[in-house]
């Protein structure tokens, strides 16, 4: 991993994309961070980038990512950018020229696209990260720890089982875009290269896509919880079950929006020991100051009491955590964030699932 050189310690970012996503999902932190300094946000509709700007107080605006690239004055930046062919480019263009970025799931529009992307990160040594939040909820981060020192000393037994459940009919904005600027500008549709969807036909195509973009965030859970590598077993025709199976043998399960939830949102994980388990309720993905919930149980190993416990988080967000962690990264020091290499493998994942329903 390349690590730009003189870094100063307050690390000048800088954006590419203005619209609600970029607000409210990161520049309502970035802009909050004394770690960092907004210093400019570059984006087609001109208009809303100078309304998003004089928002939060950025102090310069570019009209594409080029312009942002060759200006220079940053040391990282945030791309923000839809899931588009075109997204492909300036993620490359970023990481040619050797400034670390961070982009929104998926990776790419297309597996050939993410392969790219993957092959130019190796080639290039330029820090870039994939923004699969749940990563850095503080309910997930304690788990992670716990699950690692269980592992460690045995005391709970071995993992046995993993099973995710969300229902992604649900509210995930929680009125997190109250203060969102709006564009005024729309952009003609894109439809990545059927080459980039090799051995896939139309229907595969068009599930690899939705699954990689609703789906995602879940399919990159699993890994980070289970600690490696895994494959799907079982794919139900309903699309609500989905088995899986790790590396080492670990049978897990998703469930996907068995039901409607409408007013809410409802996703958590249980990860279970022989001795025990520990539980994640997420909050929704927009929801602000909000941590997730996290539950432990120990079953009483070698004559010990049942134990629960149910630690306490200061109001903090997923959201704000990851710009940490990102900032962090780009100093080289270590983070539990999303690399691109993981990233790709959850669109392999979406591949599968769709090759599967279509080919049956």
């Amino acid at each position: 991993m390349k690590i730009p050189s003189e870094l100063p310690a307050k690390l000048r970012v800088g954006f590419v994309g203005a619209g609600k996503q970029a607000q409210c999902s990161h520049l309502r932190y970035y802009t909050r961070l004394p770690e960092c300094e907004v210093v400019a946000i570059a984006d087609a509709d001109t208009d809303l980038a100078s309304r998003v700007a004089t928002h939060f107080g950025v102090p310069r605006t570019e009209a594409s990512h080029t312009a942002l690239i060759k200006n220079g004055g940053i040391d990282a930046c945030v791309l923000t950018l839809p899931c588009v062919p075109s997204a492909e480019r300036v993620v490359v263009d970023f990481l040619e020229a050797g400034i670390p970025c961070i982009v929104e799931k998926p990776l790419a529009s297309s597996p050939g696209g993410a392969v790219r992307i993957v092959e130019m990160a190796k080639k290039t040594g330029t820090v870039l990260k994939v923004g699969f939040h749940k990563r850095s909820d503080p309910a997930t981060l304690a788990a992670m720890t716990e699950i690692y020192r269980l592992k460690q000393t045995g005391e709970l037994g071995k993992m046995t089982y993993l099973r995710i459940h969300v229902s992604l009919a649900g509210d995930w904005i929680a009125d997190g875009r109250f203060d969102a600027i709006t564009g005024t500008q729309s952009f003609p549709p894109e439809v990545a290269a059927e080459e980039d969807f090799q051995g896939m036909n139309e229907p595969a195509r068009k599930l690899c896509s939705q699954f990689s973009g609703g789906h995602g965030h879940q399919f990159d859970w699993m890994r980070l919880l289970l600690g490696e590598s895994y494959s799907i077993v079982h794919v139900d025709p309903t699309q609500v079950l989905l088995g899986v199976q790790s590396a080492s043998g670990i049978p897990a399960i998703f469930e996907f929006t068995p039901y409607q939830s409408t007013n809410d949102w409802v996703e958590n994980a249980m990860v279970c020991f022989e001795y025990g388990y520990i539980k994640i309720d997420l909050p929704p993905p927009l929801s602000i100051n909000r941590p997730g919930s996290l539950e432990i149980f120990s079953n009483g190993k070698d004559g010990a009491a049942p134990v629960r416990t149910l630690p306490v988080f200061r109001y903090d967000c997923a959201m704000r955590e990851q710009a940490r962690q990102f900032l962090r990264a780009v100093r080289g020091e270590e983070t539990q964030l999303c690399t691109p290499e993981e990233a790709l493998e959850s669109i392999k994942i979406s591949k599968n699932w769709s090759l599967r329903l279509t080919q049956t």
